[in-house]
């Protein structure tokens, strides 16, 4: 049996974990998390092609060779064994998925493209977004956007948009797609302007607005797409400025801190925040499992809470020395995190 013996609906069941992991239906096919890389939400799209092929991309930004690969470990599938029966395939056609090298990602989108509400975002299954946020290059056009749309059992789903173009028939519109290399940083353009402040680094768009809250005169940015998509980024932007991690407090947000700091060490002044384990009245503050910028915001530390405590001697942010080693994506490990400790 090979890859293109399964259904896109057989590979979902199988890929489908529970919660925020379960696999989703999405148009004709499913979004499921791809098992290429760590994937905490699907981002993974799976549809059937009309000649029996397992059509599928990763929107993180997997190459279509270490999607197959993963899928073909996770099914046990033999990849040197002969295919399953062609003919059997053909005699039931399904829907035909155009394939993603078709479509090309314009940037920067045309001036007025949009109409500038949620309503330019409408997905025929998930309905408007919650909250757009906006991918800007340095002279402020935008490049890109990322939609987060809330689901009734209480999860989300984040689905990145780009202007494009169908090579074929040469229509442009705005399409779920993300820009392939070399995206922009989040607050790009305020990178730009304002050159001499501090850099603070997150995981995820909500988490950098939130954090404009917490530190004022730092710029906030973060990537798109997820951990393993930080090397798809033009990070040059960063070079020669002070940049400040705050990784989130999970295995997975340690590790993309780790391949950040493998990235930039050496090409920047890197630092990290080390959120306070008190507040400013002596009482504990416990930082959570996957806690990010934005539940400590929400919890209630604020600017002026921050700067008590630098003033009681805390040392909130640490100079980053060393390449913390990658964690076990798995099983939260408290001896990885200590790498990433104060040092």
């Amino acid at each position: 049996m090979s890859l293109n013996d399964w259904s896109a609906e057989d590979v979902a069941q199988r890929l489908s974990g529970s919660g925020r992991s379960a696999a989703k239906r999405q148009g004709d096919g499913f979004m499921v998390c791809c098992p290429a890389h760590n994937d905490r939400t699907p981002s993974l799209s799976l549809a059937d092609g009309s000649t029996g092929l397992l059509l599928y991309n990763c929107f993180a930004g997997c190459s279509a060779d270490d999607v197959r690969r993963a899928l073909e470990d996770k099914l046990g599938i033999d990849p040197n064994a002969p295919a399953g029966d062609q003919k059997d395939r053909e005699r039931s056609p399904k829907k035909q998925i155009k394939p993603a090298d078709e479509i090309e990602v314009i940037v920067p989108a045309p001036e007025g493209a949009l109409r500038g509400t949620l309503d330019d975002f409408y997905h025929s299954k998930l309905g408007l977004p919650s909250k757009v946020w906006t991918y800007r290059l340095s002279d402020g056009s935008p490049a890109s956007w990322v939609a987060r749309y809330e689901i009734e059992d209480g999860s989300k789903e984040i689905i990145p948009w780009s202007w494009a173009r169908n090579k074929t028939t040469s229509e442009e519109k705005l399409r779920m797609k993300s820009i392939p290399e070399n995206r922009p940083l989040y607050n790009l353009d305020q990178i730009a302007a304002r050159p001499d402040d501090p850099i603070l680094w997150v995981e995820g768009e909500k988490a950098a607005d939130a954090c404009k809250k917490l530190f004022p005169g730092w710029i906030t940015t973060t990537t798109s797409g997820g951990g393993n998509a930080v090397k798809l980024h033009d990070l040059s932007p960063l070079y020669g400025r002070i940049v400040i991690l705050l990784c989130d407090h999970d295995g997975p947000g340690y590790s993309t801190g780790a391949e950040l700091t493998d990235l930039l060490l050496g090409r920047c002044d890197l630092r990290q925040v080390i959120f306070p384990d008190r507040w400013p009245d002596g009482a504990p503050y416990i930082v959570n499992q996957k806690d990010d910028g934005a539940d400590h915001v929400e919890r209630g530390w604020t600017a002026e809470k921050l700067r008590e405590m630098v003033k009681q001697g805390y040392e909130l942010v640490m100079p980053l020395r060393e390449i913390a080693a990658p964690f076990n994506l798995i099983h939260y490990d408290m001896v990885a995190e200590r790498k990433f400790a104060r040092q």
